[in-house]
């Protein structure tokens, strides 16, 4: 067995799924779609050709639930959050700490869609595109009552640009540790979000 494989080994309470998914969100983020082959996935997973195909119907299927699987889970906290949190500003900072841990421990759902979309038929495509903006729609009615000092088209602009800023740490070589990588573009975020304009 190979070191990569090696690493992702089912852990206590890991599914031989989870593993297949977290694998595959790495390939694909480094290498898109194209470039990544069921043989690779499996290597890197772990397990032989045919196991793949115990738990998804092919390569593609296999996209889709990398993309959907982590992104439903965000949305849900976000509106979960939003929902039992009527303090936006506690609101945001949980929802900051949330999404910037996922970033940290996994492929970002978004840098992997965006590599990817290509590949994905048109109605998948729609209906992940669907639930990443009822996703960011969370954010942006916390943001827009904690800055009554932007136009709606500026908040969905700051939102963004905070989402974009946040899921590029995936793609930077660090050298930090993870809560010191989450401390630090929390604070960021945070701040980006909530200080008042100068007039």
């Amino acid at each position: 067995m190979t070191t990569d494989a090696a690493a992702h080994e089912p852990s206590a309470g890991t599914s031989r799924r989870d593993v297949l998914l977290k694998v595959a969100a790495d390939l694909f983020l480094r290498n898109s779609y194209d470039g990544v082959t069921v043989d690779m996935i499996c290597t890197a997973a772990g397990i032989s050709g045919p196991g793949l195909y115990n738990h998804f119907e092919n390569k593609q299927a296999l996209l889709i639930a990398v993309v959907e699987s982590p992104l439903a889970a965000l949305h849900r906290f976000a509106r979960e959050t939003a929902e039992a949190e009527p303090d936006p500003l506690a609101a945001l900072e949980i929802l900051v700490d949330f999404h910037i841990r996922s970033v940290v421990t996994s492929a970002p759902t978004t840098l992997v869609f965006m590599k990817n979309e290509h590949a994905l038929p048109e109605k998948d495509r729609r209906r992940i595109r669907r639930e990443m903006n009822l996703y960011a729609e969370e954010w942006i009615s916390i943001v827009a009552a904690l800055r009554p000092d932007l136009s709606e088209p500026e908040v969905r602009l700051l939102t963004h640009a905070v989402f974009s800023m946040l899921n590029s740490v995936a793609t930077l070589n660090k050298g930090l540790d993870q809560e010191s990588i989450v401390k630090t573009m929390s604070t960021a975020a945070i701040k980006a979000l909530t200080s008042p304009s100068d007039d």
